[in-house]
């Protein structure tokens, strides 16, 4: 027999926590960047059941310095903003996950490669 944490009710059909499809974080490129200039772009989760919990930067894969991810508990979008100060190609690793309801939250990530010129 199934729990409440273990199944949901879609209508008439009774759907396991396990056949969801795991959101996604969107783009899967990240626009190019310059030193100097004002840099800005949109993560987007896609495909989440619950509201996002946090989209945050791994500290193995940072953002370059003078960038930083900006995102409110809630919502499905997260902000790369500020001016880069190095040139170089850097691989950024987002991450999160999303609010429990009767299933667990669900985690989601994206390794990108951001480009400073």
């Amino acid at each position: 027999m199934l729990c409440g944490c273990e199944a949901i009710m879609l209508g008439n059909v009774l759907v396991g926590c396990s056949s969801r499809t795991p959101p996604e974080l969107m783009p899967k490129e990240l626009p190019a960047a310059k030193v100097g200039a004002p840099y800005i772009a949109h993560i987007e989760v896609r495909g989440a059941d619950t509201a996002v919990s946090k989209l945050l930067v791994a500290q193995a894969h940072p953002l370059p310095d003078g960038l930083v991810l900006n995102h409110q508990a809630r919502e499905p979008l997260g902000v790369i903003q500020g001016t880069p100060t190095r040139a170089g190609t850097y691989e950024v690793l987002i991450y999160g996950n999303t609010f429990g309801a009767q299933c667990t939250g669900q985690d989601m990530e994206q390794l990108y490669r951001l480009e400073v010129n």
